[in-house]
């Protein structure tokens, strides 16, 4: 980092770990500008700051502006522990609206069914099918445990209830479609799996491993015979993504069109137009989501779930909905 010194100093007064790195990643970024423009982040006027939130390409207008939240944070500190010579904050007065400039309009950051469907229809391993599917109906978990867990004995072949596993939060159950059902069932008994959907110019076909877990790595390397890796998982989301050209398809960004997938049909099913507490509380058990506590109950932050659970993204991915 620029000046890294005074930027851990301004690092270390955040307690939240999670706050520091997403911070520090900023940082990174800043210092690419820095170096030949010679002077710290906390000496930029806005032209120089736009370069910095632009080099981060943020897909959506609420991170844009936290990126800029933070940038205005530390040029504050910086002016209140005199390491800059002007009171002068560039982003003190900005508008909300000034952020919309760093998206991509046509970016296209989330999937509906229709889209996940056309997806599945051109996949040749139910491996990856199941994948998708699991993400997009709730199934996730930490460094994607839950999916990696998930055993052929974990599912209830007739309800389609899966018992799932998360390392950090521990054991829950959801039911599934019976498409999803189908699918998963499907996906344990493959015996073998297709490299790049089949069009590898290498070994375009391995044996996958045997044993009881759902997700399974291909038998070829140096590959444990338990059960997937994450990084299986990320490869395969990834050369999904390369496929079809989808450069945003990534694990949160499935689960996170599921989430507006369930959100519709709750609004749709319903009859109704607006989204209320109970949705996001629903929504957020079915995948979930960590829940902030306070001293007489815990609840789903609505606030961040609704920068893409919301009417417009809804009514983007399904038309029908008015």
């Amino acid at each position: 980092m620029y000046n890294e010194e005074i930027k851990q100093r301004f690092l270390n007064t955040y307690e939240n770990e999670g706050t520091r790195n997403t911070i520090q990643y900023l940082f990174f970024s800043a210092y690419e500008n820095e170096v030949p423009l010679g002077k710290d982040l906390y000496d930029f006027n806005l032209d120089d700051i736009k370069l910095v939130i632009s080099s981060t390409n943020p897909k959506s207008t609420s991170v844009a502006k936290q990126k800029g939240v933070f940038i205005s944070q530390y040029i504050s500190w910086a002016i209140e522990n005199n390491f800059k010579q002007t009171t002068i904050n560039p982003l003190q007065d900005i508008r909300a609206d000034w952020y919309e400039q760093f998206i991509d309009p046509n970016l296209k950051q989330y999937i509906s069914l229709l889209d996940l469907q056309e997806i599945e229809s051109k996949l040749v391993n139910y491996q990856d099918i199941a994948v998708l599917r699991l993400l997009f109906e709730g199934v996730y978990g930490q460094a994607s445990s839950e999916i990696r867990n998930l055993k052929y004995d974990d599912i209830n072949k007739d309800t389609g209830e899966l018992k799932l596993y998360d390392d950090k939060k521990g054991e829950r159950s959801i039911t599934v479609s019976e498409t999803t059902l189908n699918i998963l069932l499907k996906a344990y008994k493959e015996p073998t799996y297709q490299s790049n959907n089949g069009n590898s110019e290498r070994q375009k076909e391995s044996e996958l491993i045997q044993n009881e877990y759902i997700i399974r790595p291909a038998s070829r390397g140096n590959v444990t015979p338990g059960r997937a890796s994450q990084a299986i998982i990320m490869g395969r989301i990834r050369v999904i993504s390369e496929l079809f050209d989808m450069e945003d398809l990534t694990p949160k960004s499935i689960q996170r069109s599921g989430m507006i997938y369930m959100a519709y049909k709750l609004l749709k099913d319903s009859g109704r137009s607006e989204l209320g507490k109970e949705d996001f509380e629903a929504i957020g058990d079915r995948f979930n989501l960590t829940k902030l506590k306070t001293n007489s109950y815990t609840y789903h932050n609505r606030t961040s779930m609704g920068e893409y659970i919301n009417l417009e993204n809804i009514k983007k991915l399904y038309p029908d909905f008015n």
